[in-house]
C-alpha cells in the first residue's frame, strides 16, 4: 500500500512467519557446509514490480463491492484501531481501510516533506524537546465532525491507563511512549491528565518529550492514529478493549468504516464520503478470511480482487497465473530462531534476565543457527522470496545495515565444532550431547501452524539440530495455533525454550522496542549491560548526527550477532496478488506528492477474472 499502511508496521510483532514464509518447510537441506558471510548473503534476491497496470478501460463500478482476502489459518481478533490492535490481521484489516492519521517519508520517517499534503503533520524541536500536530481541516470522521486534537489527546490517555493496559494485556506503553512528560505520572494515578500533551487549540498539539532522541522522528512516542473522543465518553478505561466504539461500530477517519462484522471471519465496509482524499471509487468493500489451502484455487476462480498475505511457498503456483499479478518490495522485517532467557517483571515492567537458564550459553544458541540452511530454505521452498538474514536490521534500511556482519550461516561443522569446544559432549552415548557440567540437555521448540510447510520445516528444523547431537523436541508434540502460539511466548510459558517467530520493525529502525530492557516485545527476556549501553547510544541526542547514528546502528548489529538472543534467519519480500480486473495499483511505500489506496482503485470488467 502506500506510506500509511507502512507506517502501521511500527507496531507489528506478529506474524511473518505466516506472511513471509506461509510457515513454509523444507525437507532436509542438500549439502553440510555453505560460504559463510557476505557471499552467501547476495544469494538469489527477489525482483517483483511494485506498480501493476492492465489493459482494458475503465467502467463505472460505484456500487460494485471490492472483495479483498486475508489469507490465513486464524481468525482475526476484530480490536479496530492501528493503535489498540496487537494483532497481524486486525492490522492488515485496518491498514487498507480506518488508518490513515500519519504518513512516512523516503526513509521511513514521519513525513515532514512541505510538498505532501498529510492528515496530520508532524514537525519537531530537538532543541525544545517536542512534536508538534497539526491536524488538516480537511481531516475528518465518516459522520462528518472534524478530527481534534481531543481525539489525540484521548488515544494517548488509552495507551497510558493502567486499567486499561490491565485488562487488555496491553504493551503500548513502552519506553518511549514513557518518554513523554507526564506519562509514567498518569499511568500511576498520581495525575488526571498527561501534562507533556499542551493542546493550543483543536487543531494544534504540542507533545513535550523528558529526552529527545532520533526514535522520535521515526514516530517513538508519538501516536499515530487515534480514536473519537467524543465515541468514547462514559467509556470506562477497564472497558475500553471490549467496548462497541473499538469492536463494533467505530467512527473512521479513513477510506472505509464498518458496517458489519461476522466475528473472526469477515469484515464489511462502506466508503467513507468524508475522506481526506476524496471518496473511494468504489464504494461496498469485503474483507474476508480466507484458508491458507483454498488460496490459489481462490486466486484461479477470482473469487477475490486483491489476496492478502500470500504464503511464499505458494508463488510458484502463482506467478504465471493468466488473470492476476503479484506486486512486492522488501519487507521490513525479519525471521528470526528465538530463545526464552528470562521473565518479564510487571511490577517492575522490565525483562528480567536469567543467566543460569538452560539457553543462557550464547554458543549453544549460535550452534543451533549455524545448523539451519536459510538460503537453500529460501530457494528450494519459498520461491527465493525470502533468503539468508544476517543482521536484526533489514536491508531497506540502507547506510545503518550493515553486510559486514556474517550472522549465523550455515556450516554444520562449525556447529559440531562450536558445542565440542565449549564442553557438549554425548557422555552416555544415546546420540545426544549432555551440558557441559554433564547434564542431560533437551530443548523444547516451539512452531506456530499455518500452510502446507509447516510442518515439514518444523521438522527440518529438529532433524539439523539432531544432526549436530541437539535433543530438540516439539513443544506440545504438534504446531500451535497463531495466536495460541504468541500468547504462550508472551506469558513465558516455563516449558518454551526456543521459538521461530517473525518481527515488523515497521518504519522506525530503533530496535530498543525488541530489544530493549524495558520492552514487552523483548520476547527472550534478555539484556545485557552492552546491550543496553548500545540502545542508548541509538536513542541519544548524539544520534541526530547521520554519522554517529550509523556507527551505532553498526555496533548494535555486531553485539546481538554476539549475544544472540535471537538468531535472524530470513529476510523476505512484501507481496500480494491483484486480480486482472484492478486497472491500476501502486505497492509503493511512498511516492512525493502522491497517494494511493484501495480508495484509488477502479476495474475494467464487472466480473472479476478467471484462469484460463
Amino acid at each position: 500500500m502506500k506510506n500509511i499502511l507502512k507506517k502501521v508496521s511500527l507496531l507489528l510483532a506478529f506474524a511473518i512467519i505466516l506472511t513471509a514464509c506461509g510457515n513454509g518447510g523444507a525437507n532436509k537441506a542438500n549439502g553440510n557446509k555453505a560460504n559463510a558471510g557476505d557471499a552467501q548473503q547476495e544469494g538469489s534476491k527477489p525482483n517483483m514490480e511494485a506498480v501493476i497496470d492492465n489493459d482494458g478501460d475503465v467502467i463505472d463500478a460505484a456500487d460494485d463491492t471490492l472483495r479483498v482476502a486475508l489469507i490465513s489459518d486464524s481468525t482475526f481478533k476484530g480490536v479496530l484501531n492501528g493503535v489498540l490492535a496487537q494483532d497481524d490481521l486486525d492490522f492488515n484489516i485496518l491498514g487498507y481501510t480506518m488508518n490513515g492519521a500519519s504518513a512516512g517519508g523516503p526513509n521511513f520517517e514521519m513525513n515532514q516533506n512541505p510538498k505532501d499534503e498529510v492528515p496530520v503533520r508532524w514537525t519537531f524541536d530537538a532543541k525544545a524537546k517536542t512534536a508538534t500536530a497539526e491536524i488538516n481541516p480537511k481531516f475528518k470522521w465518516n459522520n462528518g465532525d472534524q478530527v481534534t486534537t481531543d481525539d489525540i489527546i484521548k488515544m494517548y490517555e488509552i495507551v497510558c491507563n493502567k486499567d486499561y493496559i490491565m485488562d487488555s494485556k496491553s504493551v503500548r506503553f513502552d519506553e518511549d511512549t514513557q518518554n513523554v512528560v507526564g506519562a509514567i505520572e498518569y499511568n500511576k494515578g498520581e495525575a488526571d491528565h498527561i501534562s507533556g500533551l499542551e493542546k493550543v487549540d483543536d487543531s494544534k498539539l504540542i507533545v513535550h518529550f523528558k529526552e529527545f532522541y532520533p526514535s522520535i522522528l521515526w514516530g517513538g512516542g508519538l501516536q499515530f492514529e487515534y480514536v473519537n473522543a467524543k465515541q468514547y465518553e462514559g467509556v470506562a478505561m477497564k472497558d475500553v478493549a471490549g467496548c462497541d466504539a473499538l469492536r463494533k461500530n467505530p467512527l473512521s477517519y479513513g477510506p472505509y468504516y464498518v458496517t458489519n462484522i461476522v466475528p473472526g471471519e469477515s469484515v464489511t465496509f462502506k466508503a467513507n464520503e468524508h475522506y481526506i482524499w476524496g471518496a473511494p471509487k468504489i464504494k461496498n468493500l469485503e474483507i474476508r478470511v480466507l484458508p491458507s489451502a483454498q488460496a490459489v484455487a481462490s486466486m484461479k476462480a477470482g473469487e477475490f480482487d486483491i489476496y492478502l498475505g500470500p504464503g511464499n511457498d505458494i508463488y510458484g503456483d502463482v506467478k504465471d497465473l493468466s488473470n492476476v499479478k503479484t506486486v512486492g518490495v522488501p519487507r521490513l522485517s525479519w525471521n528470526y530462531l528465538g530463545f526464552k532467557l528470562g521473565k518479564w517483571d510487571a511490577d517492575q515492567g522490565k525483562v528480567i534476565y536469567d543467566p543460569n537458564c538452560k539457553m543462557a550459553d550464547p554458543v549453544l544458541r549460535q550452534a543451533m543457527g549455524h545448523a539451519i540452511d536459510n538460503d537453500s530454505i529460501g530457494q528450494k521452498f519459498f520461491n527465493g522470496l525470502s533468503y539468508f538474514a544476517n543482521s536484526p536490521i533489514p536491508p531497506a534500511f540502507g547506510q545503518i545495515y550493515d553486510p559486514s556482519v556474517k550472522g549465523c550461516y550455515f556450516d554444520m561443522d562449525l556447529a559440531k565444532k562450536l558445542l565440542d569446544d565449549a564442553g557438549y559432549k554425548d557422555t552416555d552415548g544415546d546420540g545426544f550431547r549432555e551440558t557441559p557440567d554433564g547434564k542431560p540437555l533437551v530443548i523444547n521448540f516451539a512452531h506456530m501452524a499455518g500452510g502446507e510447510t509447516a510442518e515439514p520445516l518444523s521438522q527440518y528444523y529438529m532433524q539439523q539440530w539432531k544432526e549436530i547431537g541437539l535433543n530438540v523436541k516439539l513443544y506440545g508434540d504438534r504446531l500451535m495455533d497463531f495466536n495460541v502460539f504468541y500468547d504462550k511466548i508472551d506469558e513465558d510459558d516455563p516449558e518454551i525454550d526456543a521459538f521461530m517467530a517473525g518481527w515488523n520493525t515497521g518504519s522506525n529502525p530503533d530496535p530498543s522496542g525488541f530489544f530493549g530492557e524495558g520492552a514487552k516485545f523483548n520476547l527472550p527476556r534478555y539484556t545485557s549491560p552492552k546491550m543496553q549501553e548500545v540502545l542508548k547510544k541509538i536513542a541519544s541526542n548524539e544520534a541526530l548526527d547521520e554519522e554517529f547514528r550509523t556507527n551505532a546502528y553498526k555496533e548494535f548489529q555486531k553485539i546481538a550477532m554476539e549475544e544472540v538472543p535471537y538468531i535472524p534467519t530470513r529476510f523476505s519480500t512484501d507481496w500480494i496478488v491483484i486480480n486482472n480486473r484492478v486497472k491500476h495499483f501502486d505497492y509503493r511505500p511512498y511516492v512525493e506528492g502522491e497517494h494511493f489506496g484501495l480508495y484509488s482503485i477502479e476495474v475494467t470488467s464487472k466480473d472479476r477474472a478467471v484462469a484460463q
